[in-house]
């Protein structure tokens, strides 16, 4: 794992231009930038960045520099063709400033304004950005770092590491000094001053904690990052070591390459070279270790490989393929296709150095992977990774969604017809008892309790109808005499 290239200040257009500015990548990536600038129908509008887009397609991959001069270079081209064009324009077009306004006054090109005022645009504030923020001193102090003479690779771990040279190819010198001193600035982004520890973290496989405190402390970060640089164990990184700790230097993964003789000033910033195209090269070149980059298949014999591309044209093929030679099938349509997959996500260093190599070699170069990588996001995900799971919202172990139970209950049954409601017989209005019961117990001698004067009445009442009521005489019992008669009275 290239733990370097997350990290580094890649000055390239692409990678400048998502590393600086607010890019958005949602469903598809745009720019915020203005149209018709000092018009009248000026307008901020979201402009898509895509593979139709020509002039991203043409500069993504350069250098900032090369970037400028290219879109300069092709405006001009267009002011020479367009003659009538520039006659208000006396100046002409000596700067992006000056395109961007005499694009403005271009209402019949209205495509290929939007396109050119997006990239100057972008072009322009990146540069801004780079020069507001000291990037360039900031990027020299990563060069000088990380400029690898040969990446290194330690066999247990697989973790890459870099040493150092400066512009001269020579060991640096005050280092440490130089570390500080950028951590201290204040125009530098408090992003920038995270990610410049980390890569000199890396570089010195780890440092001792007091010294980390220290830096810490010049760099002015939260606690928050500083579970990020402790994280950085998690892959494979050593952040810390004891004091007089001795480490065996790792071993060399790739053949380290020579110096060049002569250096290239304009491209001082950009001489750190990711894994990838040092992998890649080793690739094309037969040179990998079999040991820790294994075939899927075993290789094929150079006789059988020729055989099996000669016999895979048909002679029926209605298009004549005699006429070409094997050197413009391998330079033009057949080119042999390499594809890398990287898990975790790529930056755009490293898809910069695919396309390199495989221009280079004439190999088709497909880089698979899950997303591309800024060093915002990546600063993030790796300071995820000591958080609860259950926060993440990892989308393999949230709950999947399910549809609401009514949707799968069936359709209810038709009720049958009520029958028509029968009219009810208005009820009897019934008649209040008279008040006997409180008549009863009124109180009309005057005295306290009026229940003595109630009994007394009832006793009367009883009394009464008791004398009047007479008893029904006693029935004689009739007597039976059984066939003897009565008998005589004597």
């Amino acid at each position: 794992m290239d733990l370097l290239a997350p990290f580094l200040h890649e000055f390239t257009y692409q990678a400048m231009a998502h590393d600086l500015l607010p890019i958005k990548e949602d469903d598809k990536i745009s720019y915020r930038t203005v149209i018709n600038e000092g018009r009248p129908d000026q307008q901020d509008k979201d402009v898509e960045i895509s593979e139709k887009d020509k002039l991203w397609t043409d500069n993504r991959h350069r250098h900032m520099k090369d970037t400028i001069e290219k879109l300069m270079a092709d405006f001009q081209r267009f002011i020479k063709d367009n003659p009538n064009f520039t006659k208000a324009s006396e100046g002409g077009a000596n700067s992006l400033n000056a395109i961007k306004d005499m694009m403005a006054g271009l209402p019949e090109f209205q495509n290929m304004k939007e396109s050119y005022g997006l990239h100057l645009g972008m072009a322009q504030e990146s540069m801004n950005r780079f020069q507001s923020w000291k990037l360039a001193e900031l990027g020299s102090v990563e060069q000088v770092g990380l400029l690898p003479c040969g990446n290194w690779i330690s066999t247990d771990s697989m973790q890459i590491l870099a040493t150092g040279l400066d512009e001269d190819y020579k060991k640096p010198k005050g280092l440490a000094d130089q570390v500080v001193r950028m951590l201290d600035e204040d125009d530098i982004q408090k992003t920038d001053r995270l990610r410049l520890l980390i890569m000199y973290i890396l570089y010195r496989d780890g440092i001792l904690r007091g010294d980390l405190e220290k830096l810490h402390a010049h760099a002015r970060l939260i606690p928050q990052d500083r579970q990020t640089i402790d994280n950085l164990a998690l892959l494979g990184a050593r952040t810390d070591r004891k004091l007089k700790e001795r480490r065996p230097p790792p071993l060399p993964l790739f053949t380290p390459k020579a110096p060049p003789t002569s250096p290239q000033d304009d491209y001082a910033l950009s001489r750190y070279e990711p894994a990838v195209q040092l992998l890649l090269e080793a690739h094309a070149n037969s040179t990998l270790d079999s040991q820790i980059f294994p075939y899927t298949k075993p290789p094929l014999i150079d006789g059988a490989n020729e055989l099996s591309q000669t016999s895979a044209t048909s002679l029926r093929s209605a298009k004549p393929t005699w006429a070409k030679t094997r050197a413009a099938n391998v330079g033009g349509e057949n080119r042999q296709r390499v594809i890398l997959f990287m898990a975790g996500g790529a930056t755009y260093s490293e898809s910069r150095a695919c396309y390199e190599v495989g221009r280079a070699t004439g190999r088709e170069v497909v880089l698979v992977t899950s997303h591309m990588l800024t060093p915002e996001l990546f600063l993030r995900q790796v300071g995820d990774l000591s958080a609860d799971k259950r926060r993440l919202n990892i989308p393999a172990e949230m709950v999947k969604p399910q549809a609401p139970a009514h949707l799968f209950e069936p359709d209810p049954q038709p009720k049958p017809p009520q029958p028509p409601a029968q009219v009810q017989p208005v009820a009897a209005v019934a008649v209040a008892a008279p008040p006997t019961q409180q008549m009863a117990g009124a109180n009309l001698n005057g005295r306290a309790n009026g229940g003595s004067a109630q009994a007394v009445f009832q006793q009367q009442v009883a009394n009464s109808s008791a004398k009047l009521t007479k008893e029904p005489p006693a029935e004689k019992k009739k007597k039976h005499h059984f066939g003897f008669g009565k008998k005589s009275k004597d």
